[in-house]
């Protein structure tokens, strides 16, 4: 996420400095600089040397099972670190954008609003929710929490979006088990990097808002879809279910939906449909040879340079 706004950034000629808290090695996120977000004192040190006009926290424990594993360390990112930037935007005087998660919800039938009582069923979501209380209340105005659903879109690593993980199950003939009763509302990173710049050039629209993609897709159709965009067969994913895999994969929200009218109403950019964000999907460098190797249709790719 953090990489397609850097780069809806430089399109729209925002000077901006990007930070991580690893080394990526080479690649294109390595002028990335390093910053330690969890040593208070040096990022505070950094951003007031920096005296920025805006500030985006990407940065997150983002996997519900790495969170599970180590709950306090996720916190110190997911939760302190949020809040902390929050202050430190607040005493800048610069427009803060703290992007969220669908998973502060249980899951229901009907499309949440951002006016809904949150009620997270994962140690994630939980975490999630606090940063959003933690941010809303270190900031009276010019801030913005952005919940979001699940991403599609070209990771600089290769290992992040739906369509990476599937190519690394092929490569490793594992094939993954998707659920066809867990419905989510995708969007493309490049789409919410498009908002999230939006968003910094209207600072009359602050507080709590969600987006998504416009279409309503179940895990498990999302994959089949992948792999149709892509010219492999659709059995190199299993179907699943989520209420028969309970005790394996914990609780997780059953369909998690977005009202997206309230944004919607007052901005620029829309939502994109399935086949929009398929369209923008790539095969990685690294791949793209395995891809013609393997792929039963390797023409539904295209490189493009």
């Amino acid at each position: 996420m953090g990489w397609s706004i850097y780069q809806e950034l430089n399109r729209r000629g925002f000077n901006s400095f990007q930070y991580c808290q690893q080394p990526f090695g080479d690649g294109p996120t390595s002028s990335f600089r390093l910053l330690d977000l969890l040593n208070e004192v040096k990022l505070t040190r950094e951003l007031l040397d920096e005296w920025p006009d805006a500030i985006i926290n990407c940065a997150a424990v983002s996997s519900p099972d790495l969170v599970n594993q180590n709950p306090e360390g996720a916190a110190e990112l997911n939760v302190n670190v949020a809040r902390r930037l929050a202050e430190i935007s607040s005493h800048l005087g610069a427009r803060f954008i703290h992007i969220s998660s669908d998973m502060v919800f249980e899951g229901r039938e009907e499309p949440y609003r951002s006016t809904d009582m949150p009620k997270p069923i994962s140690e994630y979501g939980n975490q999630k929710l606090d940063s959003e209380k933690k941010v809303l209340s270190a900031m009276d105005e010019n801030v913005v929490v952005l919940r979001l659903t699940l991403i599609n879109g070209n990771s600089p690593r290769a290992n992040r979006s739906p369509h990476e993980r599937i190519f690394e199950s092929i490569q490793n003939d594992q094939p993954l088990t998707l659920f066809d009763d867990e419905y989510r509302q995708p969007c493309s990173a490049d789409n919410v990097a498009a908002v999230v710049v939006e968003l910094l050039e209207r600072p009359n629209l602050n507080g709590l808002f969600h987006w998504a993609g416009s279409e309503v897709i179940s895990r498990f159709e999302l994959g089949r879809r992948i792999l149709e965009r892509f010219g492999f067969s659709e059995n190199l994913v299993k179907r699943g279910f989520l209420k028969e895999s309970f005790e394996r994969v914990g609780r997780r929200p059953e369909k998690l939906t977005f009202e997206l009218s309230p944004l919607l109403g007052k901005i620029k950019t829309k939502p994109e449909t399935i086949d929009q964000q398929l369209e923008g999907l790539k095969v990685p460098d690294k791949l793209f040879r395995w891809y013609r190797e393997n792929a039963e249709n390797p023409s539904k790719y295209v490189l493009r340079v």
